[in-house]
């Protein structure tokens, strides 16, 4: 498509220099060659949830696709060419690959992402619940910005590349390459194809378990206050624009645990999540149990 700008956008902090740089020539090496690098050197620690916002908002508008950049992976040569042909064939507003899970020096640990997981991008109440696209992997049209901007409040857990995926499929759809385009370059605190689970950092700085409140306050956190904040958001910017579908999953997400019948709509999911659980690994299951500590804990304290 001719004039179709790429604006890659790169957020970094205190990077490996030599990861880097690899990424940096990756870059140079596209196929597509009508793009721009757009940087933000994140010195303040803000972390890459607000770094990627600040990227993302100097965007030139004359744009038409952006693609997420991290400091340490490794694009194959045809990745934006591949991905700007998936949006445009498909008419979908965000395009994602699989990726190629590596360590630093290279070696191989999986050659596709869906290691324990579903892929499942294509319902937004699931994706409510868990994130799917890996922002490196993917590319989308640069009107998501239009209604991503600016990113909801931080909740634990909150990154840039769930919500950019949250905006584009409330409005729109998906599209999915099957083919890793990308390295994702793994490091020591990482888990190989899914978002972590385990222990709190400053847990495992302390060498210390995590008491049993702490993780439930974690899970309500991450898995009924993260998926609230981003479906009120979405309801607030482009609830007239969903279909009737989306809306009721937006809608059910909001309503967090404010009731006991949205705790037992948590209950009831997390139960229906037994009978497919690659597709949410078991996000679901730790909202109801986040949910019910929190009644529990207020029930006690009335008492």
């Amino acid at each position: 498509m001719p004039g179709a700008t790429v604006a890659v956008c790169l957020a970094t902090h205190r990077p490996d220099p030599g990861l880097l740089d690899r990424q940096l020539a990756s870059l140079d090496a596209q196929t597509y060659a009508d793009r721009i690098l757009v940087r933000e050197d994140d010195e303040a620690g803000s972390g890459a949830y607000r770094a990627f916002e600040r990227c993302f908002a100097r965007v030139p508008a004359d744009a038409a696709f952006v693609a997420p950049c991290d400091q340490d992976d490794v694009w194959r040569p045809d990745k934006l060419a591949v991905l700007v042909d998936a949006v445009e064939r498909s008419g979908a507003l965000l395009a994602f690959s699989d990726v190629r899970v590596v360590r630093p020096d290279g070696t191989v640990l999986s050659e596709t992402y869906w290691t324990d997981r579903d892929n499942g991008w294509d319902d937004l109440g699931d994706l409510l619940a868990t994130n799917v696209v890996t922002g490196a992997a993917c590319l989308f049209r640069r009107a998501v910005l239009d209604v991503a901007l600016p990113f909801p409040r931080a909740v634990d857990g909150a990154h840039h590349d769930h919500w950019l995926a949250l905006c584009a499929l409330a409005l729109g759809d998906l599209a999915y390459v099957d083919a890793p385009l990308v390295d994702y370059v793994q490091h020591g605190a990482n888990v190989v194809g899914h978002a972590p689970r385990r222990p709190s950092s400053a847990a495992r700085a302390a060498g210390r378990a995590v008491p049993p409140a702490e993780r439930l306050r974690s899970d309500r956190e991450r898995h009924v206050v993260r998926p609230q904040v981003m479906a009120r958001a979405l309801l607030d910017r482009a609830g007239g624009r969903m279909t009737p579908a989306k809306r009721r999953a937006a809608e059910r997400a909001a309503r967090g645990d404010e009731t006991w019948a949205a705790v037992a709509g948590l209950v009831a999911l997390a139960v229906r999540e037994q009978v497919r659980p690659r597709r949410t690994l078991d996000a679901r299951r730790r909202a109801a149990r986040g949910a019910l500590w929190r009644r529990a804990a207020r029930v006690a304290k009335v008492g």
